[in-house]
């Protein structure tokens, strides 16, 4: 979707938290990220998705592309971090 946008940002979800300003759950706005760990074995950051408003986001994962609810559930008990694109 970045890309389209003309925005480049790296390929894994640990590189792009690092490429993007930390920001709080209440500053996000449409278009920033959502950053998850612990959704798999590895690397701090395992899951970024991109954070849609009012506690929802646009992701891909092993169920397809979908709307995720934030707020409480699977995503929120590993929610880390929200960011800003720099």
């Amino acid at each position: 979707s970045f890309a389209k946008a003309g925005i480049t940002l790296p390929r894994t979800a640990q590189e792009q938290h690092g490429a993007t300003k930390k920001i709080s759950e209440k500053e996000a706005t449409a278009g920033d990220l959502v950053f998850f760990g612990g959704t798999y074995e590895g690397k701090a950051i395992t899951h970024v998705g991109i954070y849609v408003g009012n506690g929802r986001m646009f992701n891909s994962n092993d169920s397809g592309i979908q709307y995720s609810d934030l707020k409480s559930g699977y995503w929120r008990e590993h929610l880390v971090s929200f960011g800003r694109i720099k």
